[in-house]
């Protein structure tokens, strides 16, 4: 709940109280109110999917189902896997189906370098765009030496998602 919460600008307050229980208020920015006039098209079409399948490596469950939901909103097809382990796994069954890799940078047992390395050391060559919420300490330039296409800090919006994706796609 945290990790959805905090991917949308928002934040959790707890009070608890001895036989009283326990209340969870969550706090989201306000949104502006639908008008009449017609939906906002802002998103260029060429940053809409065509039903591509994106393989989302993120060890946080929230996080991964924010994005699985983002990405099939864009008219992607989300596979997901917790761990680096679990992603390649999947992509020794599903490597010729999945056309982008977006991968935590930061995981355990296997982060999102130490997948790339496994990847490539398997003969998997699918392009991947990293994703962290962390400070970076290494420069994309090196990243691109691995065929990564995009370093993207978390929380990610659904427009630089819907970007990022699509570059991956077009650049991979």
């Amino acid at each position: 709940m945290h990790g959805i919460v905090g991917s949308h600008d928002g934040h959790i307050d707890v009070q608890s109280g001895v036989n009283e229980g326990t209340t969870f208020t969550i706090y989201l920015p306000a949104m502006t109110p639908r008008s009449d006039s017609p939906p906002d098209t802002s998103t260029p079409s060429s940053t809409i999917g065509h039903g591509e399948v994106i393989l989302v490596v993120e060890d946080d469950p929230n996080a991964r189902q924010a994005l699985q939901e983002s990405l099939e909103l864009l008219n992607y097809v989300p596979l997901t896997a917790g761990s680096g382990r679990q992603a390649l796994e999947v992509l020794e069954r599903r490597q010729a189906d999945v056309a982008l890799v977006l991968s935590d940078l930061v995981m355990p047992d296997l982060g999102g370098m130490a997948l790339i390395r496994a990847m490539r050391e398997r003969g998997i060559h699918t392009a991947v765009v990293l994703m962290t919420g962390h400070p970076l300490e290494q420069s994309l330039d090196d990243l691109r030496e691995s065929r990564v296409i995009d370093l993207i800090s978390k929380p990610i919006s659904l427009d630089r998602l819907a970007q990022v994706v699509a570059r991956g796609l077009r650049d991979g």
